[in-house]
């Protein structure tokens, strides 16, 4: 007898879109991956021994409610012409209605976690940066009430506190800890993760980092990108070659969204900022429940916050610079500078000779001194990151997604970093095509502690 864990990262579940021409093709109904989940699943419970305690571990990003476009036809509440564009607000309310969206999608899953708790096994969500919305009491009790309506049709009945919701992380002293990993990525990075609101006109709305405001308010209108691998990340020559081959003879548009998208995430950051200068009670009185809840001293849950990165949010430059908004800056004083160049009384040679040798010379060397971490930094940290938790709290897995890389990493004797990889379809690089989108890796953990004897395998459940 002894514990078995089943863990699974990055679903991104989404609603449907269907497009002709390819548009967001990684939410299209052919990659959905539901059915397999539910094998894996019962495959995991029937190699179970008899008496074995066993725990389904959901690790973040399972719901991805920032790829949630839609709004419905006739809202209960303001819709703004913002929100028509890029999706709903991360308030409760808007939150339980793109929940209810994505489950209407995904039927099989709801099964799925209805039968697993059924037969007396226990589920753990651990809250991710895209289904953060959790925080919100009202959406736990909506995904709660689902399974419950789905056990009324198939007629069984469950167990009370079989599902917990964990805004951090999940520890078993000496086994395993499991955190999604976000907060370790100052992309994604929330300042008060345990309380990530902020009030606007007497409502609370998540407070989000930059990384979710992007795949909003960017990605989800830059279709042919897509938003699970980092082939968005380019330099100036292949986002024009993404231009001229899917944009140049289309009716969709790249700048505009790019543009005006970049300088509202900018602005909505800085206005964040503002508001989150100074931690709230609740953030406090959360940590010590934390506390409380693992047996942790103050100590230990204090030296856990530590290792957190700090939101990109407090540097104003690396914002700029991710958004390319810099660049359009130098640009133009380039552009300007030619303009004057040409109109001043000096001799036709310089007017030509210092654009077209000094002004791209600058531009590389401004490139060169600019040059900072990227999104890819954070795989090569969460190792490090790992280690560093494993000797605050001693386990013998360290399990952590996020990066949507699947790997696993001796750490010490004693010590296996897991990272549990991704179930959402990617594609390599800038392409778009429908045909060369693939279902992700659909990979998983299961550990087992029996007494003293420890045994774990990273799979993918792929043909």
């Amino acid at each position: 007898m002894g514990n078995r864990y089943l863990v699974v990262s990055d679903l991104h579940l989404v609603d449907v879109e269907q497009h002709e021409d390819g548009w967001k093709s990684y939410k299209e109904a052919r990659y959905h991956f539901d059915e397999e989940l539910d094998q894996l699943v019962d495959s995991f419970v029937d190699e179970a021994a008899g008496g074995d305690r066993l725990t389904l571990i959901l690790n973040g990003d399972i719901v991805d409610f920032d790829m949630v476009t839609a709004v419905p036809d006739d809202p209960p509440w303001d819709v703004s012409r913002h929100e028509r564009k890029v999706g709903l607000d991360p308030t409760e309310a808007k939150s339980i209605w793109k929940l209810e969206r994505v489950l209407d999608d995904h039927p099989q899953f709801i099964t799925t976690l209805t039968r697993f708790m059924a037969a007396g096994h226990r589920i753990v969500y651990v809250m991710g940066n895209h289904d953060r919305e959790f925080h919100f009491q009202g959406v736990q009790d909506r995904l709660i009430s689902a399974i419950e309506a789905r056990a009324a049709e198939l007629e069984i009945s469950l167990a009370r506190g079989a599902i917990e919701f964990e805004p951090w992380f999940y520890y078993v002293p000496g086994e395993i800890y499991v955190e999604h990993g976000h907060q370790y990525d100052h992309y994604t990075s929330f300042r008060y993760q345990l309380h990530p609101v902020i009030d606007e006109g007497g409502e609370q709305s998540l407070a989000l980092p930059m990384g979710n405001l992007s795949n909003r308010v960017l990605m989800s209108r830059m279709g042919y990108f897509n938003p699970h691998t980092g082939g968005f990340i380019l330099n100036l020559f292949h986002y024009a070659w993404h231009w001229m081959k899917f944009y140049a003879l289309s009716r969709r548009t790249l700048v505009l969204p790019w543009f005006f998208g970049s300088l509202w995430v900018v602005f909505r950051l800085l206005h964040m900022k503002k508001l989150l200068r100074h931690p709230p009670p609740e953030h406090l009185e959360r940590l010590r429940e934390v506390g409380r809840s693992f047996d942790l001293s103050a100590d230990e849950v204090t030296a856990l916050g530590q290792l957190q990165r700090t939101p990109i949010t407090q540097r104003l430059f690396r914002i700029l610079h991710e958004f390319w908004i810099d660049r359009v800056i130098v640009a133009l004083i380039m552009t300007g500078s030619t303009i004057t160049l040409a109109l001043v009384p000096i001799p036709l040679w310089i007017k030509l000779m210092v654009p077209l040798s000094s002004f791209p010379l600058l531009y590389l060397i401004y490139e060169w001194l600019t040059k900072g971490e990227n999104i890819f930094v954070i795989e090569t940290e969460l190792p490090q990151r790992a280690r560093a938790l494993a000797r605050v709290l001693p386990s013998r897995l360290v399990v952590l997604g996020h990066t949507h890389v699947p790997r696993q990493l001796p750490l010490s004797r004693e010590t296996d970093y897991i990272d549990t990889g991704t179930w959402a379809p990617i594609w390599p690089a800038t392409e778009g095509e429908r045909g060369k989108l693939s279902p992700g890796y659909r990979n998983y953990l299961i550990a087992s502690f029996q007494r003293k004897h420890v045994s774990y395998r990273l799979g993918s459940w792929m043909e």
